[in-house]
């Protein structure tokens, strides 16, 4: 059997205390060549480069285990690469990956797996988790290079400064084996309306299966997935990520009587989401509603005497009221 580049590198990265296993690379689809790949140890991953002495490409684990912590830059554009290092800092080890785009290696600080979690607009992930594919793994347009730096700087990487933080905004968390389809299915749901196509769909979708899910599912289910939100999608029928208002039967059998409260209601549920903090002004009044001023501010003494609206400040002169949802906004 001809030795491949993992049964070749296997000891390289042993030898700086790194365990490493196979990883299966396809058009389709990038995904470790073994179950329980997260508890590889040293011996372990002895084993497996004689057991797959030729693969072709091969990974590692990010996180506590191996002390690495990687940004993922997901663009070939080497100036948003430049722009990430100076952002969150210098790192002697630099690798051009298999589709040609850049991994940034870091010392772990305890640091989460994150995807794109300063914004969609800046193609940047956080690997503080998961696995990351090595260099000189064979990519499917090219190979892994390290672009800077050799495997000697591994031990001595500086941390990541900026790092993503759990008091952070949120972003789509890491989905494990048992959740991975749900998980794979909201972000579908949520994504598919600024979509234009299906193809630009299943496009987010297999990047999230990559990114985010572990092991990644099979891309036959990835498409699965991914038709199943597309035709909720064109049907009108996908409310996932889109602000509306719902009145159960119950809360409307009561509420029928006050069609300005209802009315009331429904427009601050469309604007406002279960934990929000908002103003209902009388400013509102002219601009939305046309009602008379004084049917307005019945309306929302009675969302409030009703428990829909809860003050939280006191009225001032020049300062609108800020409230919350009351417990009624927790219908039968």
């Amino acid at each position: 059997m001809e030795m491949g580049v993992f049964g070749k590198w296997q000891p390289e990265y042993a030898a700086r205390g790194l365990p490493t296993f196979p990883v299966k690379i396809t058009a389709n689809e990038k995904r470790p060549a073994i179950r329980g790949y997260m508890k590889v140890g040293s011996l372990a991953s002895k084993k497996l480069a004689k057991q797959f002495a030729d693969a072709s490409a091969f990974g590692l684990v990010c996180g506590r285990v191996t002390g690495l912590t990687v940004l993922d830059v997901d663009s070939k554009d080497e100036q948003v690469l430049a722009d990430a290092l100076a952002r969150h800092g210098e790192t002697p080890f630099v690798v051009r990956t298999g589709s040609g785009n850049f991994q940034a290696w870091y010392r772990h600080r305890g640091e989460k797996r994150q995807v794109r979690p300063w914004g969609k607009d800046l193609p940047i992930d956080q690997l503080g988790d998961g696995y990351v594919v090595a260099p000189p793994s064979k990519g499917t347009r090219m190979a892994y290079e390290i672009v800077h730096g050799t495997l000697d700087d591994l031990p001595d990487l500086p941390f990541m400064q900026n790092a993503w933080r759990s008091g952070d905004q949120a972003r789509p968390r890491t989905a494990h084996e048992g959740e991975r389809n749900k998980a794979l299915w909201w972000h579908c749901m949520h994504d598919a309306h600024d979509c234009d196509t299906f193809d630009d769909l299943l496009d987010v979708a297999r990047t999230f299966n990559e990114d985010s899910c572990i092991p990644p599912l099979e891309d036959e289910e990835v498409v699965r997935v991914a038709r199943s939100a597309w035709k909720y999608t064109m049907d009108g029928t996908n409310r996932i990520g889109r602000h509306g208002a719902w009145l159960s039967e119950a809360t409307l059998d009561g509420m029928v009587k006050d069609p300005y409260l209802t009315a009331l209601i429904a427009w601050l549920q469309a604007k406002n989401g279960p934990d929000a903090q908002f103003w209902v002004a009388d400013g509102l009044n002219p601009s939305m509603f046309d009602w008379p001023r004084r049917q307005f501010q019945r309306a929302r003494r009675n969302a409030v005497r009703t428990g829909w609206i809860v003050p939280l400040t006191k009225p001032k002169p020049g300062e609108p009221v800020e409230y919350r949802w009351g417990d009624a906004r927790k219908q039968r």
